[in-house]
């Protein structure tokens, strides 16, 4: 029993994220200043709770989730000092400009 394979070749277009006229590093830094909205909304949600914890008492656990709140909203501004400080600020995808 003969077996042929027919091959065939397809001209398929590239569905990659470089392929639709914007370059990767554009790419990387929208979803960079994606992941950084969504952690500043996560971490004024944390301060919020922790307000709410110490109102009820809670103390001990309402100024850690204060805390904690706070260096998750901050983190993106804590990371662009530090990378200023050490002289590495104008990186490859870079998010934006802090004020």
């Amino acid at each position: 029993m003969k077996t042929t394979f027919l091959s065939v070749t397809y001209r398929l277009t590239p569905i990659l994220a470089q392929a639709g006229g914007t370059s990767l590093i554009s790419g990387v830094s929208s979803a960079l200043g994606i992941v950084m909205l969504i952690g500043f909304i996560f971490g004024t949600i944390c301060v919020v709770g922790g307000g709410f914890a110490i109102r009820r008492g809670d103390t001990d656990s309402g100024k850690l989730s204060i805390i904690g709140g706070l260096i998750i909203a901050g983190a993106p501004v804590i990371v662009k000092a530090l990378f200023v400080a050490f002289g590495i600020g104008s990186s490859t995808a870079d998010v934006g400009t802090f004020q």
